[in-house]
């Protein structure tokens, strides 16, 4: 295998001014399990100055949904630059190679993004390939150059490639459908068995992470598992932004005027607009930055 290529550095770090939005796991093109449309979401990044996608912004890797999912992207890519949005991608597991950017250090450091792909050896290890992706991610590891195996960059980037070569080899993943009905069901059940033990305990991995690899982080933010919450560990704040399918509870990051706030998103399925609730689930007074970098 020939070695994985290295990435610029400058694509880890952005300013922190105006408003910034930060989302997750929109699957675009993906008609269940994903964000209704780009016009759906459009009304979250009114008025701000900058979106994020954390990850996992359209279903580009998916052969049998990829051309639905390019549009899908393009169309974004022309409301931020027409609404003078800047839009940033994270590439996540389901569209590896969308960007070079794998993580984000916003405000000094203080806040670090990830899509949450890198927070196991086998990437998703709740699906049927999980095995597959665990031997991918340690073959394209070993690719790696020597001083970059056990770095967060080295990380990140086994990750990256391993995903991009299981959707590569696997053009569908129905092989459930396949198999006799109690086969499935006990296969479905052993499956929601490892989501929820992985919804329980990925936010603590994901600190212990945060720990290594950004330890000047007070936030820690990703996506990946579909579960939105915030949990504290220590000093350090995890947060995660769920995702438009199952379990149907999105949540966006809104840095704004010195503050971190976590909105819940909600659906007039009515005009099929997203929104943001009422009130924020969290909010957090930011550092002044002349502090942060002392």
């Amino acid at each position: 295998m020939n070695r994985v290529p290295r990435r610029p550095d400058d694509l880890s770090v952005a300013e922190t001014s105006g408003r910034i939005v930060i989302l997750s796991d929109t699957h675009l093109g993906k008609s269940k399990g994903g964000a209704v449309s780009v016009e759906a979401l459009r009304p979250l990044w009114v008025g701000a100055d900058r979106l994020i996608i954390n990850g996992d912004v359209a279903e580009v890797n998916d052969a049998t949904l990829r051309a639905d999912a390019a549009r899908q992207v393009l169309k974004l890519e022309q409301m931020c630059e027409a609404d003078g949005v800047e839009l940033m991608l994270i590439s996540g597991n389901h569209d590896p190679l969308i960007t070079d950017r794998r993580s984000l250090e916003l405000h000094g450091g203080e806040v670090y993004l990830t899509h949450g792909d890198v927070l196991h050896p086998a990437i998703s290890p709740w699906t049927g390939h999980r095995n597959r992706l665990r031997f991918l991610n340690k073959r394209t590891h070993d690719a790696l150059p020597p001083d970059e195996r056990g770095s967060a960059s080295g990380d990140l980037a086994a990750a990256q490639y391993a995903s991009h070569f299981t959707w590569d080899e696997m053009t569908h993943h129905h092989g459930e459908s396949h198999q006799r009905l109690p086969r499935r069901l006990a296969s479905m059940a052993a499956r929601l068995t490892r989501v929820f033990w992985y919804w329980q305990t990925l936010p603590r991995t994901a600190s212990k992470y945060a720990a290594r690899h950004a330890p000047d982080a007070r936030f820690f933010i990703f996506g990946h598992i579909h579960r939105s919450g915030v949990w504290k560990f220590g000093r350090r704040v995890v947060i995660n932004t769920g995702a438009y399918g199952f379990p149907f509870r999105p949540h966006a990051v809104v840095i704004d005027a010195g503050r971190l706030a976590v909105w819940p998103i909600t659906l007039d399925k009515i005009n099929s607009r997203y929104g943001f609730g009422r009130q924020a689930v969290a909010t957090f007074e930011l550092k002044p930055l002349s502090r942060v970098a002392a």
